[in-house]
């Protein structure tokens, strides 16, 4: 993250208490759920640069964690998110939320969370999309002097499916909503909700934000890597899963 990421976390976490913020992350929870409701595993890890937006509270996978910069009651595990404390191929789902958008070096985020995620494992990313009409409202925000707009660098779908598949994993849908931000109350409110329903149900690529699911794709093995798991694996977390070993008796048991 930048070096002021404390402050953009605090001003973002703002952002996302106002109505159009909780409008917003009511349909990202909407699309992150029925996406998950198709990926099976066991580890889920949420990256993000706010802190109090869980996105998976609802998901059947068992061990969650929410991983973020600075502490926070609901976060796990304090971490920069391009330096993960995870072996190789140890997570199911990794969720990054809006973490790209304010990411310093968002290549690097993408490999390290490709790294961590398992063969045909998943990775869910949730941004802000540039060319929207939210979008280019958010660059001339970061026009005034401090506001946290001014540091996010929002990234198309098209450059992050080309990173993507650089880094062998390949998109396998995107799902677009927040085309018509809701303000307002009253009749003008309920009417710029029922357009933004419309656009997020036909999945037009005019939402101010997108949900992309992509898919780590098998790779071979290579000597390269198993020498630099030797030389870190002592400093990273393992989160294997129990596995049945026969018994003495015959009787399978977990090892």
């Amino acid at each position: 993250m930048n070096a002021d990421s404390s402050d953009i976390c605090q001003q973002l976490e703002c952002w996302f208490e106002n109505p159009a913020g909780q409008y917003l992350l009511r349909r990202e929870r909407e699309l992150v759920a029925k996406l998950l409701e198709q990926v099976f595993g066991y580890h889920l890890l949420q990256l993000g640069i706010t802190r109090q937006h869980g996105l998976a509270l609802d998901s059947a996978l068992n061990h969650k964690i929410y991983a973020a910069a600075t502490p926070a009651a609901d976060i796990g595990l304090v971490t920069q998110a391009d330096s993960l404390p995870f072996a190789n191929d140890s997570i199911d789902v990794a969720v990054l939320h809006h973490s790209i958008d304010f990411a310093e070096n968002p290549h690097q985020l993408l490999r390290e969370v490709q790294r961590v995620v398992a063969a045909q494992g998943h990775i869910i990313i949730l941004g802000f999309n540039p060319w929207s009409v939210f979008g280019l409202g958010a660059t001339l925000r970061g026009l005034y002097p401090g506001s946290f707009w001014g540091q996010a660098a929002p990234m198309s779908v098209r450059r992050l499916r080309d990173w993507l598949h650089l880094l062998g994993s390949e998109v396998r849908a995107v799902g677009y909503t927040f085309a018509t931000p809701p303000v307002g109350q009253g009749r003008a409110y309920r009417w710029l909700a029922r357009c933004d329903s419309f656009v997020t149900r036909h999945n037009w690529p005019l939402g101010g934000a997108y949900v992309l699911h992509a898919q780590k794709q098998v790779v071979p093995l290579t000597p390269t890597r198993l020498r630099w798991e030797s030389s870190v694996g002592n400093r990273l977390m393992g989160l294997g899963v129990a596995k049945p070993v026969p018994s003495p008796r015959g009787v399978e048991v977990a090892a």
